[in-house]
């Protein structure tokens, strides 16, 4: 995997190799594995920085700004993205944050089981109870240790 991403410091080149298990008697064959350390700054498929998702997230969900307002305000700090680009990459900070709700913990749990581990694509937002969001820097790769 190799892409430029938009960051809200401007544009980062990251380059990663991902792997796939390819021993017949592994427990994990055919697996698809993808590089992580390019995870920690995009999404797959993204050429956004996790940075501009949370500034989207935050700026709709606490400053109330409409995605417009999201993109021109982008555009003010160098980001260059279109408004439907703003309204995809806000429901895709939508679906993360939704890995936060109990029944989704419970099924990311049982993949966890199944899959050795979970790694978390996304850094920098965690809602408390009552659905306002925090912004803060968390990282690291929960694995199933039992």
């Amino acid at each position: 995997m190799r892409k430029t991403i938009q960051t809200m410091d401007g544009a980062v080149f990251v380059a990663g190799k991902s792997k796939e298990c390819t021993n017949p008697s592994c427990t994990h064959f055919g697996k698809h594995y993808y590089a992580t350390g390019v995870l920690k700054y995009s999404l797959p498929y993204s050429t956004y920085g996790l940075d501009v998702l949370a500034f989207i997230g935050w700026q709709h969900e606490h400053e109330h700004q409409q995605l417009v307002e999201i993109q021109r305000s982008l555009k003010g700090r160098g980001v260059e993205i279109s408004e439907s680009n703003v309204g995809k990459l806000y429901r895709q900070f939508l679906a993360l944050l939704g890995g936060t709700i109990a029944y989704t913990q419970e099924k990311l749990a049982a993949t966890a089981i199944e899959h050795g581990g979970l790694i978390w694509a996304i850094d920098a937002l965690q809602p408390s109870m009552s659905w306002n969001l925090t912004l803060r820097i968390v990282r690291g790769i929960k694995r199933d240790t039992s």
